[in-house]
């Protein structure tokens, strides 16, 4: 029998320094099946040589094995303690903590004795799930019996339950006894950070680095990069952006920052708002930003975007988005990048819409794409954005109500006027449905569409926004007076001084009417004409027409009877169609005294381009009493190039061509002025300043024009106006303007001369 033992022992001796020699061999590989089998047997077999071949397997990251034979050994020796204690710090190293958790709590606390290792294994497994304390206790218990490590850990456990007055009496020990713990600086500047004192934090980070200046250390400079690495990850996650910045700029200087720390450093750019720097930096860190983490590019990209330069930004989240390693939010700016473009709207409403149809969230987020559209002016695409949204989810309120906000707020009252009646048709809106459609109604000078909806407001009088609603009803004006005197003189020697009185009183919600007196005296050089003018007329006004009749019986030499008739049509409020008939007469000096009268038709279109542009195209045809037809077109153009609320500066253009069909009638040439083609071309600087209660404006103007087929002459003027504000409800403009121009088409020559003078006085009441 003695004989059969010690064969088996030296068989199975045999077989243990196979298996061991065969691990030190494979520790990288996973275990083949035969040899977790052989392994699962010698736990049988012996003890002692399986439980060190599990731990040696463990050592080499072979945790499955490992665990397998532990477990197996637990099972025949189950009140063994190495054997616990074993498979719970294998079970920790493998990343199973809850099983190593709940191993200490069902088996080792009731053991006599435990090893430091194993207290220390344990403690973190308590960490990793979130057991603060309980790590706390069992990293104390081992701090006291002299482990350094552990009392940094104990700190640090401290912090997280937040302890932080005895954390830093723990970290402040440690610095004690030694100067150059850079862990427990790290420490100490996490418990400032956690604190709000971020420049604290990075003074104590300052002292560590320099507590080791000029070591040649290699592991000491890893250990120094390391910290440096860690401490501006723990600076952005509390938003002490700049102290990460400067902390981590000497490592890309010297080019010895990890990619994560070229991320980070380009995130901190980022955050703190240098879109520039990020730009310039992730360029030159990144020449195939490819290979570089998804959240580095994603903070490059979106510096670029905050720059306005989407097309960069567009292949950096093209790359994200391609290699899988997206967030919902790089689909979102690839969509805002699409559209700032303005050149693929398409692409972006493609994105927008699948996003819009994630979820009302979502859709929620794209409004503040459509606000900072309206923000910059580019009004069609927050209303494409506002549309698309409100298309999928109709019967969300809290959507149609932004879009009539933002709408009333970049003052495109007609368009907030259309979406607060849709609001006002679904349930739960009032009273901010029908007040907003009095506060739109009453500028579009739609007072009945006002009415209507006050009428509703009754019972919401309380609210703040429906008394404010309601005082805009209550203060809406119903009339005004104005007086105009205009006069001019040109290098001609044509004069003409105009004095006019006009008023208005509106008589129902829609409808105004209308008088005025007028005297006109025009003077060529050669005899002076007067003319003076009754008129009597009336306007309609709902929110998406005007139509006003002027009737004028004037009185020079006889009757002279007119009209003006106008209609316009508002495309919401960034477009407008007029269309006007006038008959009136031809006011020149000489063609007064024969009543030459003149019937013109005119069509004008009017375009608002966001919030700096606006564009006005006119074309007009008259018939002249004598048998004459004069044509004309105009184009004018002005755009806003700075405007702070209190100073405004824009240029604008303009070119005019105007022809008459017939220079010679009856052989007798007209005696008003009729060239074949009369063309002028100009631009001009515009510069406005806004005070409380007046303001000033002033207008720098160049242009050339002729009658063909004279030469071209070139002219400059000066226009100064002067508005003041006596009250809220009565106002005075004075204008006036001077011209020069050249003599080439007068034979006089190309120096400056005299080409004209206007001036114009006029003041208004209203009520």
């Amino acid at each position: 029998m003695r004989i059969k033992q010690v064969l088996a022992l030296l068989t199975l001796v045999f077989f243990l320094g196979s298996a061991v020699c065969y691990t030190s061999v494979m520790a990288k590989e996973e275990p083949l099946p035969d040899t977790l089998g052989q392994s699962t047997e010698m736990s049988y077999q012996n003890r002692d040589a399986a439980r060190e071949y599990a731990v040696t397997l463990a050592r080499g990251g072979e945790y499955r094995p490992a665990l397998a034979i532990l477990e197996n050994l637990m099972v025949d020796h189950e009140t063994e303690a190495d054997i616990v204690f074993d498979y719970t710090v294998v079970a920790v190293w493998a990343g199973e903590y809850t099983k190593a958790v709940q191993l200490y709590e069902e088996r080792i606390k009731s053991f006599p004795a435990v090893p430091d290792y194993v207290r220390i294994n344990v403690a973190q497994a308590y960490f990793k799930t979130g057991h603060f304390n309980d790590a706390w206790q069992l990293y104390h218990q081992s701090a006291m019996t002299g482990n350094r490590k552990a009392r940094l850990w104990e700190a640090e456990s401290l912090v997280h339950t937040g302890s932080f007055d005895e954390a830093e009496r723990i970290y402040s020990i440690l610095l004690e006894e030694q100067p150059d713990n850079l862990a427990a600086y790290s420490g100490k500047a996490n418990i400032l950070l956690a604190r709000g004192d971020a420049d604290g934090a990075a003074k104590l980070i300052e002292t560590a680095l320099a507590s080791v200046d000029g070591w040649n250390d290699p592991a000491l400079k890893a250990s120094l990069l390391t910290l440096r690495g860690e401490m501006a990850a723990q600076f952005i996650r509390h938003d002490a952006y700049r102290q990460a910045i400067v902390l981590l700029r000497p490592t890309i200087r010297d080019k010895s920052a990890t990619v994560q720390m070229q991320c980070d450093y380009v995130l901190a750019l980022f955050l703190y708002g240098d879109y520039t720097t990020a730009v310039k930096e992730g360029t030159q860190l990144w020449p195939n930003y490819r290979e570089i983490p998804a959240y580095g590019r994603r903070a490059l990209a979106d510096s670029y975007l905050r720059l306005y330069l989407p097309q960069q930004a567009i292949g950096i989240y093209c790359s994200i988005l391609e290699q899988g390693e997206s967030l919902p939010s790089d689909r979102h700016s690839l969509a805002y990048a699409y559209m700032l473009t303005g050149s693929k709207e398409k692409q972006a409403m493609v994105l927008y819409r699948e996003l819009i149809n994630m979820a009302a969230e979502q859709a929620m987020v794209i409004t503040g794409d459509a606000d900072s559209f309206f923000a910059m002016g580019r009004y069609e695409a927050g209303k494409k954005l506002y549309q698309a949204i409100i298309h999928t989810y109709p019967d969300y309120a809290a959507f149609r109500q932004q879009f009539a906000a933002v709408l009333y707020r970049q003052g495109l009252i007609r368009e907030a006027y259309e979406q607060y009646l849709s609001l006002a048709a679904l349930p739960g809106t009032q009273p901010a449905a029908n007040s907003g459609i009095v506060n739109t109604a009453v500028p579009g000078g739609d007072y009945y569409s006002a009415r209507q909806a006050v009428t509703g407001l009754d019972r919401y009088s309380a609210n703040p926004m429906t008394a404010q609603a309601l005082r805009t009803f209550e203060e809406r004006w119903q009339g005004s007076l104005a007086v105009n005197a205009t006069g001019s003189r040109d290098y001609k020697g044509n004069k003409d001084h105009r004095l006019q009185l006009t008023g208005e009183q509106r008589v129902t919600d829609r409808v105004d009417i209308l008088a005025g007196i007028g005297s006109t005296w025009i003077s060529d050089g050669q005899g002076e004409t007067v003319l003076r003018t009754n008129s009597v007329g009336g306007r309609y006004t709902d929110m998406k027409h005007m139509v006003q009749l002027w009737l004028d019986q004037g009185r020079t030499h006889g009757r002279l009877d007119g009209y003006h008739l106008t209609t316009s049509r508002y495309f919401g409020e960034q477009s407008r169609v007029d269309f006007s008939i006038n008959r009136t007469p031809v006011m020149d000096a000489e063609a007064l005294p024969s009543h030459m009268m003149a019937t013109e038709y005119q069509l004008a279109y009017n375009r608002q381009i966001g919030l700096k542009d606006n564009l006005s195209v006119m074309m007009a045809a008259a018939n002249y009493s004598d048998r004459n037809r004069r044509h004309d077109i105009n184009l004018d153009w002005d755009h806003v190039m700075v405007d702070t609320g209190a100073k405004q500066l824009s240029w604008f253009g303009y070119a005019d061509r105007t022809g008459f069909k017939k220079q010679m009638i009856d052989g007798v040439e007209p005696v008003y002025e009729s060239p074949r083609c009369r063309e002028a071309y100009g631009l001009g600087l515009r510069q406005r300043w806004n005070f409380t209660k007046h303001y000033w404006e002033t207008s720098f103007e160049i242009g050339v024009g002729r009658d063909r087929p004279e030469p071209m002459d070139t002219s400059t003027s000066l226009r100064t106006e002067y508005g003041y504000h006596i009250s809220r409800n009565q106002a005075l403009t004075v204008s006036v303007e001077y011209g020069l121009r050249t003599g080439y088409s007068t034979g006089t020559g190309g120096k400056p001369q005299f080409s004209d003078r206007q001036y114009n006085v006029s003041y208004q009441l209203s009520w």
